[in-house]
């Protein structure tokens, strides 16, 4: 009976740490920002303004002035272009790049 009380107690305390200590690990598609153009990548409500997704990826973030936050004004065209937006989510502070699985193509060559 001791040894059942002690595993119930674990059990409520590892359910505890699971609903308080929720990893958030990418942003969240239904809270990106309305100035995201369409296509694979995002910036969502949880973004610090940072800078680092525009220093990483100048070609496709933007800074919003009026908000200090971040954006995606241009989806990568090219892989070297999509390569730094990936580089950009994975080192965002804050997770607040997404990526919505998309896959971009390159262009085949002749």
């Amino acid at each position: 009976m001791f040894a059942s009380s002690i595993q119930l107690r674990e059990e409520r305390f590892l359910l505890m740490l699971k609903f308080t200590f929720t990893v958030k690990t990418m942003a969240d598609v239904a809270n990106k920002y309305a100035e995201n153009v369409a296509g694979t990548f995002y910036v969502d409500d949880q973004c610090i303004d940072c800078d680092l997704c525009r220093e990483t990826a100048p070609a496709s973030f933007k800074r919003n002035d009026d908000g200090g936050y971040s954006y995606v004004y241009k989806q990568p065209e090219t892989p070297e272009e999509e390569a730094l937006c990936k580089e950009a989510m994975e080192g965002c502070p804050v997770e607040a790049i997404g990526n919505d699985g998309a896959i971009i193509l390159a262009p085949l060559r002749a």
